[in-house]
């Protein structure tokens, strides 16, 4: 009997395939990373062929480190970046083989007349998703009313979910439900396409994809795709989820209270609600899980750990280079020379974390990073760990915004993502929330709980609750340091007064136009 599975997760900016037992062992992995094309100012996007071969590659890589035999890998599941799209033709080729990424605000010189034909509150009770320019249905409007042509020519808007188990080969083009949720154009109640809002921005339903559920098996593995994967044939192609839905369940995120906080290219707060309030719970994001019915109450960063890969490819050069010569991640050794010879609070530098802009509670697309109480004593140190704590405030800012809207959770909070990785980080989270943080033996969890559906669809397990008590391993807890927590709550206010106080003078507004008159 076969009793392995693979996980699939098709990131921001990287795709990761791992190969896993049934008690949740990693056997192989494989990974690519790759950079997004910003070919205008706002816009955010990646070649389709592209990254279809590159999950291809990453997948192979997988199959090969585990030295299985591929026949005694059951299933794959698929976790994907979320309301990223493309258009796909009659044909179900993708139009300029563009996807376009969650980043991408090009919406936002729209979002005033989108407001007009149907109001933020309104969609959001709707939906469960802000009334915000990253959602991909803002974009979808974009494309309509800029690109008729395009948008006449298109089939359909095609979640990055649906080109990939397309291209693995997928019975039929489908998109995966939970994951639909965060287009911003399905009903949370009925979990289909939302007629009300698609008739109010102009868009025919006969443009969205039939649907199917998590753990669906849509597919099996053919020959073609077989040899660009070392698959084998006959290799069960299950529908995942998105990949931070699936990014809390992998952190055991099932019931009530339970809590995870990813800190990843997308940053996200996940607490399991079974029965949210929608209206209550203004500009928060609350996604179906892959339970379906059951929610997770989401409060994202914008710009997440991406602020930490600009800070190494921008400023930390010399290490990547030393990474790559001594065959360690640079990550490692940031953390060995800056995060760990910089005291706690970056001896008064605070970094502002907003490269794409801010995420909830302010929602503002033109909020840009900043480093703040810069002196000529200040070292490399001192910046390169404020990054990492300007990162960590903004968790904090989304946590405490969180508690005000009457969410109750767990004192434990689970991290997972590439912080997890560095015990510096983690004590970090512990002394800037204030509150317990426990990391995970396998730190992608989106990738594990891909697995786990994957799992579930090849009837190696029974679903989610079988799937937490038998694969999700805990690892290493942190304690808040006391005198930490006094430092942090001193940065949080200054972390906080330095937006408001530049948001309150408009300065934002008028940084914005000198972008874009470059």
């Amino acid at each position: 009997m076969t009793r392995y599975v693979m996980g699939i997760d098709v990131g921001t900016t990287g795709t990761k395939a791992m190969v896993f037992d049934m008690s949740g062992i990693v056997v192989g992995k494989g990974y690519r990373e790759y950079k997004l094309d910003e070919p205008k100012p706002n816009w955010v996007e990646v070649g389709a062929r592209f990254l279809v071969d590159i999950t291809f590659e990453a997948v192979r890589d997988a199959v090969t480190d585990s030295g299985l035999d591929p026949s005694e890998i059951a299933s794959v599941g698929f976790s994907v970046n979320r309301s990223s799209f493309c258009l796909v033709d009659s044909e179900l080729n993708v139009i300029d083989d563009k996807v376009i990424i969650w980043l991408d605000s090009r919406a936002e010189s729209l979002m005033d007349e989108i407001n007009v034909k149907m109001s933020p509150k309104r969609r959001g009770e709707i939906t469960g998703m802000p009334g915000y320019n990253i959602f991909a249905v803002t974009k979808y409007y974009w494309i309509k009313k800029n690109e008729p042509e395009k948008y006449a020519r298109a089939k359909y808007f095609a979640s990055v979910d649906s080109l990939i188990m397309h291209a693995f080969g997928s019975d039929g083009f489908v998109a995966e439900i939970s994951n639909a949720t965060v287009t911003g154009l399905m009903d949370v109640r009925t979990l289909d396409w939302n007629r009300e809002l698609a008739d109010a921005l102009g868009f025919g339903p006969e443009k969205f994809p039939p649907l199917c559920k998590p753990a669906e098996v849509v597919g099996v593995i053919k020959g073609d795709v077989a040899k660009k994967t070392g698959l084998a044939v006959g290799t069960k192609i299950v529908a995942g989820s998105g990949d931070q839905q699936l990014a809390a369940m992998g952190a055991g995120v099932i019931k009530d209270g339970a809590v995870s906080l990813t800190i990843g290219t997308f940053g996200l707060l996940a607490i399991g609600l079974a029965k949210p309030d929608f209206a209550a719970l203004d500009g928060l994001m609350i996604p179906s899980s892959p339970t379906l019915g059951v929610f997770e109450v989401e409060g994202p960063q914008v710009s997440g750990a991406t602020c930490y890969r600009w800070c190494r490819d921008t400023l930390c050069a010399e290490d990547v280079a030393e990474g790559v010569a001594r065959g360690i991640d640079p990550y490692v050794i940031m953390d060995e020379k800056y995060l760990q010879k910089s005291a706690p609070g970056s001896n008064g530098v605070i970094f502002y974390s907003a490269l794409f802009g801010s995420g909830y509670p302010t929602w503002d697309t033109n909020a840009t990073g900043m480093f703040l109480g810069l002196r000529s004593t200040h070292t490399k140190a001192d910046i390169v760990r404020a990054v990492i704590e300007g990162i960590t405030l903004e968790a904090r800012h989304i946590l405490e915004s969180v508690l005000a809207a009457g969410v109750v959770m767990d004192d434990t909070v689970t991290v997972t993502g590439g912080a997890s990785k560095s015990k510096t980080w983690c004590q970090t989270l512990a002394d800037v929330l204030a509150r317990k943080i426990r990391t995970l033996v396998v730190s992608d969890a989106a990738v594990l709980g891909a697995a786990g559906l994957a799992a579930v669809g090849a009837g190696l397990i029974s679903g989610p609750d079988e799937f937490v008590r038998n694969m999700v391993r805990f690892g290493d807890n942190y304690e808040p340091i006391p005198a930490n927590v006094e430092i942090y709550d001193r940065a949080f206010d200054a972390y906080k007064a330095a937006y408001y106080g530049l948001k309150d003078r408009d300065v934002f507004t008028k940084l914005a136009g000198l972008r874009a008159a470059r």
